[in-house]
């Protein structure tokens, strides 16, 4: 059974680290990483999109494509638009630049959905995972009060109170590495993220 939950790729950054082919576009492993995210997520949700600069990139995907309301090329934006186009009452978002995405992992953060909260996300030493959460659309008005300022960092919406944090410890069982947060911004990166597909195939 699907959740009743809308994935959501934000793919709309500038790719200015890693020049030359969408990172997303890349390839770690036998796939591309726009590939095992969407694998993951057409298993899991009623509905995917996928927020993009450039919609003729994407042409044959089968997701719904969509680009920002309020232009600014950043995740919060992205996630804005994520949310005003989903169907489902929240989405679950993730980089399109993370190749490791975990199925489990999701299905324990969307799991801890519940009435009342704004937004579901894992905490680790480094601080908030905002792009490996679920979202309500009750989100919408709050984000573009932070657009219409200028403000991009994400928690900056965060109402407390509203917001669940899932301790990392609860989520090492499933992914002990953490692999699900690993993404891809450098060649250095690309390099590494294909070195650990590697180990994983082991």
């Amino acid at each position: 059974m699907k959740f009743d939950v809308t994935g959501v790729i934000l793919a709309g950054g500038k790719n200015s680290r890693l020049p030359g082919e969408k990172k997303t576009f890349r390839k770690v492993g036998e796939k591309m990483i726009l590939e095992s995210i969407y694998k993951v997520f057409s298993i899991l949700f009623k509905e995917v999109i996928i927020v993009v600069n450039d919609p003729e990139d994407f042409a044959g995907w089968d997701m719904t494509i969509v680009t920002d309301i309020i232009p600014s090329k950043c995740a919060l934006a992205g996630l804005h638009a994520g949310l005003f186009y989903a169907s489902c009452p929240y989405v679950y978002v993730t980089a399109c630049d993370t190749p490791f995405v975990r199925q489990s992992v999701i299905e324990y953060i969307v799991g801890k959905i519940e009435k009342g909260y704004d937004v579901i996300v894992p905490k680790t030493d480094d601080g908030l995972e905002t792009l490996s959460a679920a979202y309500s659309k009750e989100c919408i008005p709050l984000i573009e009060a932070c657009l219409e300022k200028d403000i991009y960092m994400i928690k900056k919406f965060f109402r407390p109170g509203k917001v669940k944090e899932i301790p990392i410890r609860e989520l090492k069982p499933l992914d002990p590495d953490l692999q699900f947060i690993f993404n891809v911004n450098t060649p250095e990166d690309l390099e590494k993220a294909r070195i650990i597909a590697e180990k994983n195939l082991e």
